[in-house]
């Protein structure tokens, strides 16, 4: 077992030594002595110095290894939480998001400034982050040099070259010249075509400039995702692909990694001496072992001090978890939906759209068919997943399970008991997964409603066949695409501007949307527009929060139905606080662990 050989490997004496070393480094240097002649002592003993307090160490289980610690190979954390975790605790971005709220906040850039028209951004980074690195040789966490512009500048050009295979570079495109970076042929890629292409540059060691394509609000929050955090570019010009191996890597997060440790045994963090930015907790060490089977139930789980393990897909198919160990599902950026197409009755009539919202209990979707396949999810009620900035806190926008209101909604557009309701067809991918929940929605409507088994049919096709009919303009609907189309979705960028704008928005305002129902523009949409170019961030939110009450609440449009969000369930002892914290990375340096319970 990969996290045990960890364990074992951590309690050697020469690695003991190299972190006590490390940590040592971090305690305050002693005051230099005096210049005056020093008195003469008393006779008395001297005081015996106060030894240094033990550091704080806290073991967890982060269940799959991750692929990457290279920012910008990164993937979306639904898809490789630990690399999420890792990045983000061992390199800053120029912005964060508040793991709580959601909000942009800053971190290596100090502030931003934006022209009039909105294409032009001025970054003023601060001047106090290092890239840090452990000497293998002696212990010693050592300052390598700032972090600076051209580090910036330097991911942002790895991030948009196609040879790199930056997963989320379209992330990037809102940068000038970045897609066009993409799509040259690498090998013809000059380093003049991209200082005059790509729109970004030093102005000098603190300041950046970026040229964006659009008044683009969202930007800020772009750069808080791993895809455009500073790399150190002399050593990856050295080291090549082992530049993030531990031994050689820099970093410049809130902790750097521990050398001595092959990656496939684990990772040990250590509290950076030289993180200039608060730490909330109190965590200065963090052994990170990586064992998919690994949870509550385990042997491990009850006899070592882990503080937090994941949860195996076996566990959440058995007896559910109690209160101690805490169990806790982190929101990921993914939902699950049902989609309306507007030009097939009766969905183009809101009431219709609303009764079948209303009449899907959720928490029995997830318990009764997510759970016995060893998945979890969270009740979705409006579509941005929590933690994305500008989207209203979790649960205070959005329609819950109501059967008498679904009822009465479906009887005030002319269907009561569903009489009269026209034929229609659910459309969903081809998995196990997909076909379960579609048979569990069908299910529901017709308990709820009175709908009779002719008036639901299922479809199944590949997920890329239902992307592509959801995504059909007018003109190619022949013939007519289904009434309600089921699909997941993985965000490309954390703000409820994509959620809701960059997804759904209405054809005549914004006419890149990713899918098309055929749904004519409103006040919402208006809404929407405004917010795309608004710099104020409490702004942005009341009107994201006025958009998603205007699509998901009691009387609204109702243009999908939000089902669930993506989670990650985690065990927590009852001695580690790793909140306020609903969605994201794990952040290390805002846990507390109170060591009088610790075992």
């Amino acid at each position: 077992m990969t996290y045990q050989r960890l364990i074992r490997h951590v309690a050697s004496g020469v690695l003991v030594s190299l972190l006590l070393a490390a940590l040592t480094a971090c305690q305050p240097a002693p005051a230099s002595a005096p210049t005056a002649a020093p008195a003469i002592p008393s006779p008395t003993a001297s005081p015996a110095p106060t030894p240094l307090p033990e550091p704080v160490l806290v073991k967890v289980n982060l269940g799959r290894p991750p692929q990457t610690l290279d920012p910008a190979l990164t993937a979306s954390p639904d898809a490789d939480p630990a690399a999420n975790d890792l990045v983000d605790n061992l390199f800053i971005g120029l912005t964060t998001l508040d793991p709580d709220t959601g909000r942009v906040e800053p971190a290596l850039a100090r502030s931003w400034e934006q022209t009039e028209d909105g294409l032009t951004w001025i970054v003023h980074l601060r001047d106090d982050v290092f890239w840090v690195s452990i000497n293998p040789a002696t212990g010693q966490m050592e300052r390598m040099r700032p972090v600076t512009a051209g580090d910036v500048v330097a991911a942002v050009r790895r991030a948009c070259r196609a040879d790199t295979h930056a997963p989320l570079a379209q992330a990037a495109f809102v940068i000038r010249g970045c897609r066009e970076v993409n799509l040259q042929d690498p090998a013809a890629l000059t380093p003049a075509f991209i200082e005059q292409t790509l729109g970004a540059r030093v102005l000098n060691d603190i300041t950046v400039e970026f040229k964006l394509t659009a008044n683009a609000s969202f930007f800020p929050t772009v750069l808080a995702m791993p895809l455009l955090r500073p790399v150190p570019p002399e050593l990856i010009e050295s080291a090549g692909e082992g530049w993030t191996q531990p031994g050689t890597i820099w970093t410049s997060g809130p902790y750097t990694v521990q050398p001595g440790i092959p990656p496939e045994e684990g990772y040990t963090l250590i509290a950076s001496r030289f993180w200039p930015l608060e730490r909330p907790g109190n965590v200065e060490i963090v052994q990170i072992g990586f064992d998919p089977a690994l949870g509550p139930a385990s042997e491990m789980w009850q006899t070592q001090p882990l503080g937090l393990t994941t949860i195996p897909r076996t566990e959440l198919t058995t007896a559910p978890i109690g209160d101690d160990p805490a169990y806790w599902l982190m929101a990921q950026p993914a939902a699950m939906f049902i989609a309306f197409s507007y030009e097939t009755p009766p969905f183009d009539r809101p009431e219709v759209r609303r009764a079948l919202a209303l009449a899907l209990d959720r928490q029995a979707l997830i318990d009764g068919v997510l759970e016995p396949l060893g998945l979890s999810g969270i009740p979705a009620l409006s579509i941005a997943p929590p933690g994305t900035a500008g989207a209203p806190p979790y649960g205070e926008v959005g329609v819950t399970y109501d059967p008498q209101a679904a009822r009465a909604a479906l009887a005030s557009a002319g269907y009561a008991d569903c009489a009269g309701m026209p034929s229609v067809t659910l459309l969903t991918g081809d998995s196990d997964v997909a076909a379960a929940l579609a048979e569990r929605y069908i299910e529901l409507w017709r308990q709820v409603l009175g709908c009779g088994p002719e008036t639901f049919t299922l479809q199944q096709d590949s997920l890329l066949n239902v992307v592509s009919v959801l995504r059909q303009r007018p003109a190619d609907r022949q013939p007519a695409r289904p009434g309600l189309i089921a699909l997941g979705w993985q965000a490309d960028y954390p703000d409820a501007q994509h959620w809701l704008a960059g997804l759904w928005g209405c054809r005549d305002l914004f006419p890149t949307a990713y899918f098309d129902q055929g749904r004519a523009c409103s006040d919402a949409d208006q809404r929407l527009a405004e917010a795309a170019t608004l710099q104020d961030q409490d702004e942005r939110a009341r009107l994201y929060r006025q958009v998603e009450e205007a699509f998901f609440g009691p009387s609204g449009e109702m243009p999908l139905i939000p089902v669930y969000f993506w989670a990650r369930p985690l065990a927590i002892q009852p001695w580690l606080e790793i909140a306020p914290l609903r969605a994201g990375p794990l952040r290390f340096d805002r846990w507390v662990a109170d060591a009088a319970l610790m075992p």
